[in-house]
């Protein structure tokens, strides 16, 4: 039989509330949503670099994770285009590859490559556009998640 009982214990709930958040930031803000995270994880980076310099006497972890975090703020949206275009080309070949070695599978066979293909070409061609789609898809994702983490299931584990 199946457990129906919510678990509304502190963990739960805070782990919902974060699920909720994350979630509803890509669903409205969507690409937008990258820029907030890009900074947010900047500055912990820069904060975790001078804890670990001033607290830990460690100064090179400590400055290895402070420069990582200027440069996630500095210059996030420039590695951000670079790792899509790159996704995008290797999609490309990837559908294109997995289409030659199926194309006498017959048409549902090579559904999937052209899904592959069509995605990276999107990604390269409308990458930004694109991305809205995928933050709108895994904040929905995230959404469910909130909820059923209360009843102690999870998608993401």
């Amino acid at each position: 039989m199946a457990n129906n009982k919510m678990d509304l214990s502190i963990n739960n709930l805070i782990t919902c509330a974060v699920y909720a958040i994350i979630g509803l930031l890509l669903v409205i803000l969507q690409g937008g949503s990258l820029g907030i995270l890009m900074t947010v994880v900047g500055v912990l980076l820069i904060v975790l670099g001078v804890v670990d310099i001033v607290k830990n006497r460690d100064f090179t972890k400590g400055l290895i994770e402070a420069i990582i975090g200027v440069a996630i703020i500095v210059c996030g949206w420039l590695i951000a285009d670079i790792v899509l275009l790159i996704l995008g080309v290797l999609l490309i070949v990837m559908g294109v590859l997995d289409l030659i070695k199926n194309i006498k599978g017959g048409l549902m066979a090579m559904l999937s490559p052209i899904i592959t293909i069509v995605i990276g070409v999107l990604l390269v061609i409308a990458k930004w556009a694109l991305l809205d789609v995928f933050c709108i898809i895994a904040g929905v994702i995230f959404l469910i998640n909130a909820v059923l983490v209360l009843f102690g299931k999870s998608i993401v584990k």
